[in-house]
């Protein structure tokens, strides 16, 4: 023994500490001849099974333990083995040949881990708990279901789709045949193959030189499984390793038959296969348990092998031919995306993305690694280099990807991921203002729960704001950044578009000038923008991709959950997300927005006033302050000439000098410009004065005065002026417009306007 073979101190001291374990019997120490010892452990038996020295499978009252220790503990954890002759059909065995001692599984987890957090002792309590459950068969929790077979040594892999081979499963028994290439990676030290079973084939007499002509390999996967009535309920280690060892663990497990009968005739195809084309044999053993197993839905386990060989005889019963184990990989596909996010595949609804830049690419991205990804993408841009600074997707080759159009390159990565996305390379401003609609509902077809914009751009929300595009199109959620990322923005309209996008833009422009933070940092300068490339360039904001893609996964969440619930709110929605700068404190508010009331007129040449019902409650708020006289104020908000629409969203109060009279309300303008200007300053810009309210007292029109005052505000303002009018019940009131350039020949159009529903 030489002296790194002799017990370091730290060696010694966990003998010591196990030693003086109150389950440990006795301790034999052969440290001085291969650095282990012998730990006679306690396992708990009933008085029963102690009288007799044994429970009735077998388990010892006091159970031999050999610790192996390497000089290199407590980096090396000491080898930890059961007696020679200890039951292999215990569950929780790490397997092994028969020529070793069998080791116990007896932690969930790295057993270093263990020895870190609870030292020796605390290895010897989790082996004690191991060897009481096992003589008790407590090893397998019928309540959390099958534990598989432990197949902890293999180096290959066969992929599936887990679903669709238990679906084969029928009451006769039975196998089918797959289409499987592989691939190999080679070394000195390791060979490693992964087999794909892509799809189901019949086999032909033709098959080997067909698949070897097409493909220069033979790759073929079979599956086989049990008559109904046959439960394989015995645990048994994995102990494989050749084909007569597979045929007899087919047989323990009611496959015996299928597998013969379906190997048989894989022989007899592969007499033609074609000398030195590599083959390589996937075998997929369906096993029915008496329980689900843990973590799965199914009684079915799966146990595939791989078998690389020379000759067709080498599948027969009798043969020693090596048998590799393999590992099962389930396909890449939605259900197994959606299954390991815990989103069920049948909460799934269809969605469309406009915008795949860097916002809107990652969104998809994020919802597809949940097996959500868009049904369709619509963008007219190509991937730049600067792109690729903050887009979803990486770079590709510049020769493979010239021009390459954003839309296309999103649906391809989408691909990957085993779901189906249709790209569409199309101006969304002409979709929404110019298509049919036709072209719109090839985009959103028919079952599609909701329109993400992704966009960023004002204009983009008009056009799908226009009336003939909301009536074509489903709910709209938009979703946007602002103040170099410090700020997000996600908005989801209300039932029957009410409110809209371009409502609940206004009312977020509101609650953003509310506080000096939010202002501050969503309102930009110029210096937040940088120009890219020369000529015809783009402008971009200056962020980093950490700092877009911080808050987007927030967004991305909250997308989720509207496509995975089984109905809408009726109202609809702002999410703000306020950005720590160092991207590590997020904080989020959340606004519900009811449906507006809107005001019309008898034909669409009329704008439509759409106020907020914040500002119905402030107007009668005020109103029932005043007691039997009339009152009003100033309504502010928007007007937007593309959908010839006001949105409202705030309302400032009469000045002192207003005069209040039972048939007579008059605006006063003391201090009244100073706090107009002060409340465009806050927004600015985005929200401004559109015109007045004011009450009467009865139900009835408007009046000299209100026309006349009408008149006034269509002169004072170079768009349209409201004049609303709030009576014990309804909304009604004028909108005014002058029309020339000289004040002197300008004519004014008045429309009367009234509430109604929707």
């Amino acid at each position: 023994m030489t002296d790194l073979d002799e017990p370091t101190s730290a060696i010694l001291r966990a003998v010591r500490l196990i030693r003086a374990h109150s389950r440990v019997v006795t301790l034999e120490d052969n440290l001085a001849t291969d650095l282990s010892i012998v730990v006679h452990i306690d396992a708990g038996l009933n008085n029963r099974w102690r009288a007799v020295g044994a429970s009735p499978n077998g388990v010892r009252a006091i159970e031999p333990v050999t610790f192996r220790f390497s000089r290199h503990y407590p980096a090396d954890m000491p080898d930890v083995a059961l007696r020679a002759d200890f039951d292999r059909s215990h569950p929780h065995l790490v397997p092994g040949p028969l020529t070793e001692p069998p080791r116990p599984c007896y932690i969930d987890g790295s057993p270093l881990d263990l020895i870190r957090l609870r030292g020796p002792q605390g290895l010897v309590t989790q082996l004690a708990d191991w060897l009481e459950k096992a003589a008790a068969t407590e090893l397998i929790n019928p309540t959390q279901g099958w534990e598989p077979v432990r197949r902890d040594r293999f180096d290959d892999f066969v992929e599936a789709d887990a679903q669709a081979l238990r679906e084969l499963i029928d009451a006769d028994g039975g196998g089918a045949f797959f289409f499987a290439p592989f691939t190999v990676i080679s070394d000195r030290e390791l060979r490693c193959y992964c087999c794909h079973l892509i799809e189901r084939i019949p086999l032909r007499p033709d098959i080997a030189p067909t698949l070897s002509d097409r493909y220069g390999q033979i790759g073929i996967g079979v599956a086989v499984w049990p008559r109904r009535n046959f439960i394989a309920d015995r645990y048994q280690p994995e102990t494989v390793t050749n084909v007569s060892e597979l045929f007899e663990r087919a047989k323990t497990l009611g496959l015996f038959d299928s597998l013969r009968t379906n190997l048989g005739l894989l022989q007899r195809r592969l007499q033609a296969a074609p000398v030195k084309t590599p083959v390589v044999i996937s075998v997929v053993l369906l096993v029915r348990r008496p329980l689900d197993l843990i973590g799965q839905t199914s009684p079915i386990e799966i146990l595939p092998y791989v078998i690389e060989i020379h000759g067709a005889d080498e599948l027969s019963p009798s043969s020693l031919h090596p048998v590799r184990l393999a590992a099962h990989r389930d396909t890449l596909s939605p259900k197994l995306l959606s299954k390991i996010s815990g989103a069920a595949m049948e909460d799934i609804a269809r969605w469309t993305l406009l915008g795949a830049g860097s916002v809107g690419s990652k969104l998809a991205l994020h919802l597809a690694r949940e097996g959500k990804a868009p049904s369709a993408i619509v963008d007219n841009g190509f991937l730049s280099p600067h792109n690729f600074a903050r887009h979803g997707l990486l770079p590709r080759s510049r020769f493979e990807t010239l021009n390459d159009a954003k839309a296309h390159a999103l649906r391809d990565a989408i691909a990957l991921m085993g779901q189906t996305t249709t790209s569409y390379f199309t101006d969304m401003l002409w979709l929404g203002a110019a298509a049919d609609e036709d072209q719109r509902n090839k985009v959103w077809p028919r079952g599609t729960r909701f329109l993400v914009d992704a966009t960023g751009s004002p204009a983009v929300t008009d056009v799908l704001c226009l009336p003939e595009v909301i009536k074509t199109r489903p709910r709209a959620v938009e979703t946007s950044l602002f103040g170099k990322g410090r700020v997000a923005y996600l908005a989801v309209e209300g039932d029957m578009a009410n409110p809209n996008l371009q409502d609940l833009a206004a009312e977020a422009y509101r609650l953003f000038s509310g506080t000096k933070a939010l202002e501050q940092t969503v309102f930009p300068s110029d210096g937040d923008l940088i120009s890219i490339g020369q000529g015809c360039s783009t402008l971009t904001a200056r962020m980093s991709d950490a700092t877009l893609s911080a808050p987007v996964c927030a967004m991305a969440m909250k997308l989720s959950y509207l496509l995975r619930e089984e109905s809408c709110n009726a109202y609809g929605e702002i999410v703000i997300g306020e950005i720590a700068e160092d991207l590590l404190g997020q904080a989020w508010q959340h606004h519900k927005v009811d449906p507006l009331v809107i005001l019309a007129g008898e034909n669409n040449a009329t704008p439509f006033v759409r106020m907020s019902r914040r500002v119905v409650q402030i107007i009668d708020q005020t109103i029932s302050s005043y007691q039997d006289v009339e009152t009003g104020g100033v309504l502010v908000g928007r007007f937007n000439e593309t959908t010839n629409s006001f949105q409202v969203v705030d309302v400032i109060p009469a000045p002192p000098d207003s005069q209040f009279k039972v048939d007579l309300f008059l605006l006063g303008i003391k201090g009244l410009t100073d706090v107009l200007q002060g409340y465009i300053a806050r927004s600015h810009g985005t929200l401004y004065p559109v015109g007045t309210w004011h009450n009467h007292l009865a139900d009835s029109a408007a009046s000299r005065t209100d026309l006349a005052t009408g008149v006034q505000l269509a002169f004072g303002q170079t768009f349209p002026a409201v004049l609303i009018i709030r009576t014990p019940d309804r909304f009604h009131g004028l909108v005014t417009e002058a029309i020339g350039d000289e004040a002197e020949t300008a004519k004014v159009t008045v429309s009367t306007i009234s509430e109604r529903a929707g």
